[in-house]
Protein backbone atom coordinates (compact mmCIF):
# COMPACT_ATOMS: atom_id res chain seq x y z
CA UNK A 1 0.00 0.00 0.00
CA UNK A 2 2.55 2.74 0.90
CA UNK A 3 5.03 1.81 -2.31
CA UNK A 4 1.21 2.48 -4.27
CA UNK A 5 0.97 5.74 -2.59
CA UNK A 6 4.83 6.89 -2.78
CA UNK A 7 4.51 6.03 -6.54
CA UNK A 8 1.04 8.10 -7.12
CA UNK A 9 2.08 10.65 -5.19
CA UNK A 10 5.64 10.58 -7.25
CA UNK A 11 3.98 10.81 -10.52
CA UNK A 12 1.56 13.75 -9.73
CA UNK A 13 4.65 15.90 -8.10
CA UNK A 14 6.77 15.36 -11.12
CA UNK A 15 4.27 16.30 -13.69
CA UNK A 16 3.33 19.45 -11.05
CA UNK A 17 6.50 20.56 -11.35
CA UNK A 18 6.81 20.33 -14.82
CA UNK A 19 3.14 22.14 -15.48
CA UNK A 20 4.95 24.56 -13.26
CA UNK A 21 7.86 25.52 -16.19
CA UNK A 22 4.18 26.19 -18.22
CA UNK A 23 4.70 29.90 -16.76
CA UNK A 24 7.73 30.75 -18.87
CA UNK A 25 6.31 30.51 -21.88
CA UNK A 26 3.13 31.84 -20.77
CA UNK A 27 4.76 35.00 -19.31
CA UNK A 28 7.08 35.39 -22.60
CA UNK A 29 4.18 35.33 -25.10
CA UNK A 30 1.99 37.42 -22.42
CA UNK A 31 5.00 39.92 -22.83
CA UNK A 32 5.42 40.14 -26.55
CA UNK A 33 1.59 40.56 -27.01
CA UNK A 34 1.90 43.91 -24.77
CA UNK A 35 4.86 44.57 -26.84
CA UNK A 36 3.38 44.55 -30.00
CA UNK A 37 -0.04 45.84 -28.97
CA UNK A 38 0.92 48.95 -27.23
CA UNK A 39 4.67 49.52 -28.32
CA UNK A 40 4.02 48.42 -32.18
CA UNK A 41 0.06 49.10 -32.00
CA UNK A 42 0.31 45.61 -33.79
CA UNK A 43 -1.06 43.14 -31.73
CA UNK A 44 -1.26 39.25 -32.60
CA UNK A 45 -4.15 37.19 -33.13
CA UNK A 46 -3.21 34.10 -31.53
CA UNK A 47 -1.87 35.42 -27.81
CA UNK A 48 -4.79 35.03 -26.27
CA UNK A 49 -5.87 31.83 -27.10
CA UNK A 50 -2.45 30.16 -26.52
CA UNK A 51 -2.26 31.86 -23.27
CA UNK A 52 -5.43 30.38 -22.24
CA UNK A 53 -4.92 27.04 -23.17
CA UNK A 54 -1.02 26.99 -21.28
CA UNK A 55 -2.83 28.45 -18.24
CA UNK A 56 -5.35 25.86 -18.39
CA UNK A 57 -2.52 23.09 -18.84
CA UNK A 58 -0.88 24.62 -15.80
CA UNK A 59 -4.19 24.50 -13.74
CA UNK A 60 -5.35 21.42 -14.37
CA UNK A 61 -1.94 19.87 -13.90
CA UNK A 62 -1.22 21.12 -10.94
CA UNK A 63 -4.33 20.14 -9.00
CA UNK A 64 -2.64 16.48 -8.36
CA UNK A 65 0.23 18.31 -6.89
CA UNK A 66 -2.06 20.83 -4.85
CA UNK A 67 -3.25 17.46 -3.36
CA UNK A 68 -0.26 15.66 -2.87
CA UNK A 69 1.24 18.86 -0.70
CA UNK A 70 -1.62 19.73 1.11
CA UNK A 71 -2.16 23.23 -0.88
CA UNK A 72 -5.55 22.56 -1.79
CA UNK A 73 -9.09 24.67 0.01
CA UNK A 74 -10.01 23.61 3.22
CA UNK A 75 -12.56 24.52 5.38
CA UNK A 76 -11.61 23.21 8.58
CA UNK A 77 -13.42 24.24 11.60
CA UNK A 78 -14.31 20.58 12.47
CA UNK A 79 -11.39 18.85 11.06
CA UNK A 80 -8.66 21.28 12.76
CA UNK A 81 -10.21 20.37 16.57
CA UNK A 82 -9.97 16.19 15.06
CA UNK A 83 -7.19 14.19 16.76
CA UNK A 84 -5.31 12.54 13.88
CA UNK A 85 -6.84 9.54 13.51
CA UNK A 86 -10.22 11.58 13.12
CA UNK A 87 -9.07 13.24 10.49
CA UNK A 88 -7.94 10.32 8.49
CA UNK A 89 -11.80 8.81 9.15
CA UNK A 90 -13.12 12.15 8.26
CA UNK A 91 -10.88 12.19 5.00
CA UNK A 92 -11.79 9.06 4.65
CA UNK A 93 -15.61 9.68 4.44
CA UNK A 94 -15.15 12.59 2.39
CA UNK A 95 -12.89 10.89 -0.10
CA UNK A 96 -14.87 7.64 -0.78
CA UNK A 97 -18.79 9.34 -0.87
CA UNK A 98 -18.08 13.03 -2.43
CA UNK A 99 -14.41 13.37 -3.83
CA UNK A 100 -13.83 9.72 -5.80
CA UNK A 101 -17.43 9.45 -7.48
CA UNK A 102 -17.49 13.08 -8.77
CA UNK A 103 -13.73 12.93 -10.11
CA UNK A 104 -14.96 9.30 -11.93
CA UNK A 105 -18.28 10.86 -13.38
CA UNK A 106 -16.36 14.04 -14.63
CA UNK A 107 -13.41 11.95 -15.94
CA UNK A 108 -15.77 9.27 -17.41
CA UNK A 109 -17.85 12.62 -18.97
CA UNK A 110 -14.33 14.55 -20.09
CA UNK A 111 -13.61 11.14 -21.90
CA UNK A 112 -16.72 11.54 -23.92
CA UNK A 113 -16.51 15.18 -24.59
CA UNK A 114 -12.53 14.66 -25.65
CA UNK A 115 -13.32 11.98 -27.68
CA UNK A 116 -15.84 13.48 -29.56
CA UNK A 117 -13.51 16.22 -29.97
CA UNK A 118 -10.97 13.80 -31.91
CA UNK A 119 -13.56 12.05 -33.82
CA UNK A 120 -15.08 14.79 -35.45
CA UNK A 121 -11.95 17.29 -35.55
CA UNK A 122 -13.86 20.01 -33.99
CA UNK A 123 -11.59 23.60 -33.67
CA UNK A 124 -11.77 25.93 -30.76
CA UNK A 125 -11.46 29.84 -31.65
CA UNK A 126 -12.42 32.67 -28.84
CA UNK A 127 -10.52 35.16 -31.73
CA UNK A 128 -10.49 34.77 -35.99
CA UNK A 129 -7.52 31.98 -34.89
CA UNK A 130 -8.83 28.66 -34.76
CA UNK A 131 -7.12 25.70 -33.64
CA UNK A 132 -7.77 21.90 -32.58
CA UNK A 133 -10.46 20.66 -29.44
CA UNK A 134 -9.07 17.22 -28.81
CA UNK A 135 -5.95 18.02 -27.08
CA UNK A 136 -6.86 20.40 -24.50
CA UNK A 137 -9.62 18.38 -23.91
CA UNK A 138 -7.40 15.52 -23.31
CA UNK A 139 -5.36 17.50 -21.16
CA UNK A 140 -8.87 17.73 -18.89
CA UNK A 141 -9.05 13.82 -19.33
CA UNK A 142 -5.39 13.49 -17.61
CA UNK A 143 -6.44 16.11 -15.14
CA UNK A 144 -9.38 13.80 -13.85
CA UNK A 145 -7.49 10.78 -13.99
CA UNK A 146 -4.49 12.14 -12.13
CA UNK A 147 -6.98 13.76 -9.29
CA UNK A 148 -9.02 10.47 -9.30
CA UNK A 149 -5.79 8.34 -8.70
CA UNK A 150 -4.31 11.12 -6.07
CA UNK A 151 -7.87 10.56 -4.05
CA UNK A 152 -7.06 6.85 -3.92
CA UNK A 153 -4.00 7.23 -2.59
CA UNK A 154 -5.45 10.10 -0.01
CA UNK A 155 -7.88 6.68 0.47
CA UNK A 156 -4.96 4.74 0.87
CA UNK A 157 -2.90 6.79 3.37
CA UNK A 158 -5.82 7.59 5.26
CA UNK A 159 -6.52 3.89 5.87
CA UNK A 160 -3.30 3.35 7.25
CA UNK A 161 -3.74 5.69 9.69
CA UNK A 162 -6.53 4.82 10.81
CA UNK A 163 -5.15 0.96 11.22
CA UNK A 164 -1.71 2.58 12.61
CA UNK A 165 -2.23 2.14 16.35
CA UNK A 166 0.86 3.78 17.81
CA UNK A 167 -0.59 7.09 15.99
CA UNK A 168 -4.15 7.08 17.28
CA UNK A 169 -4.15 8.79 20.20
CA UNK A 170 -7.77 9.24 20.67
Amino acid sequence: METTIRVIDSVNDRLGKIAAWIVVPLTIIVLLEIGMRYFANNPTIWVYDVSWMLFSVFFLLGGGFAMVHKRHVRIDLLYSMLPKRGQAIYELVFFIVMFLPTMGILGLRSVEYAGAAWESGQSLSTTVWTFPAAPIRTVIVLAFLLLFVQGIAEVLRNILIVMRKEQNDD
